[in-house]
């Protein structure tokens, strides 16, 4: 999967949990500061990593249970994706 299908999945689950505008920006962000390229596929680890990051930002606005929820969600997502 590249970048931006992975960062389109994850806006896709994350948007409605703290808005479209927050999930893309937040996900740009993370992959900028990881040296996830844009055109690039995205690796396990890399994924792995992210999602690490973005959880961490999400226990914040959404509290431990439902981040880690949302992040399993983005995960399945992105495998359902992947499977393509």
């Amino acid at each position: 999967m590249t970048t931006r299908e992975t960062i389109d999945s994850v806006v896709k689950v994350l948007g409605p949990y703290i808005g479209e505008t927050m999930a893309r920006s937040a996900t740009e962000a993370h992959c900028q500061k990881l040296g996830i390229a844009d055109a690039s596929a995205v690796s396990t680890e890399q994924l792995e990593t992210l999602l690490g990051k973005l959880g961490g930002g999400l226990n914040i606005f959404l509290g431990r249970d439902k981040s880690k929820t949302a992040i399993g969600e983005v995960r399945d997502a992105i495998t359902r994706g992947a499977g393509r």
